[in-house]
């Protein structure tokens, strides 16, 4: 089923813990700390795929979190940074805050790309804790949690070019022959009640987005084929 809306709720990685370690070497009786820092947190990201159509991808799965930093190791190993999360969305993408409606980004090209949650800093270890008067610091930072939010995804519908008509004129018939597109199609007016948009593929390789429109529009655009009349039609 067609789907232009999606509400999601996306969690960046939390960073990994810094660790508490100390130098232990045979002939190093008194090695000082070298506890690593933890990674950071992975992002979510949303990227705009010109092959997707709709938002339909996100009516089973609205909870998308990126991966945690690792925690850091003695020695002074650093933890290595989480993997971002990639979303892909069709191109015409709005992205929304779901409680306050606040506009995040309008993804309207292929490729576009925007972070909608940021992982969390990794925590220090112990060796940056350590001072001349604390030269043995049993302290080390936890990781930081990532941003956490809602989402409201509204995508634009946009067709090259619309088959205007009357209900029950035969639109979306011609569109299943002309296009890739499988609108429903019976003897009774008004079938299709959702958008429908099909590609039509041209000569010199170019695609166009078609739709129908199943009511004439109130205020006619000053381009209408000859011949056309909201009371009979072409």
């Amino acid at each position: 089923m067609f789907a232009d809306r999606a509400t999601i709720q996306v969690e960046g990685g939390r960073g990994g813990d810094g660790c508490v370690s100390f130098r232990r070497e045979k002939y190093v009786p008194k090695g000082g700390p070298d506890g690593g820092d933890g990674g950071r947190g992975g992002d979510v990201v949303l990227v705009a795929q010109p092959d997707l159509r709709d938002l339909s991808r996100f009516r089973t799965a609205s909870h998308f979190r990126a991966q945690r930093g690792v925690h850091g190791q003695g020695s002074g190993k650093h933890g290595r940074g989480g993997q971002d999360r990639e979303l892909e969305v069709p191109v015409g993408t709005q992205v929304r805050l779901r409680e306050t409606g606040e506009p995040i980004a309008d993804l309207a090209h292929a490729g576009a790309r925007v972070t909608v949650a940021r992982g969390g800093l990794g925590g220090q270890g112990n060796r940056r804790y350590a001072t001349a008067r604390h030269r043995a610091p049993e302290t080390a930072q936890v990781g930081e949690p990532g941003d956490e939010l809602w989402l409201e995804l509204h995508l634009k519908l946009v067709a090259d070019a619309a088959l205007l008509g009357f209900p029950n004129a035969g639109k979306s018939s011609l569109l299943r022959r002309i296009s890739n597109a499988t609108p429903k199609v019976a003897d009774y007016p008004f079938t299709t009640i959702e958008p429908v948009l099909g590609t039509v593929e041209s000569a010199d390789g170019r695609q166009l987005n078609v739709g129908p429109l199943d009511q004439p529009p109130r205020f006619l655009p000053a381009c209408m084929p000859f011949g056309f009349s909201p009371s009979r039609g072409p």
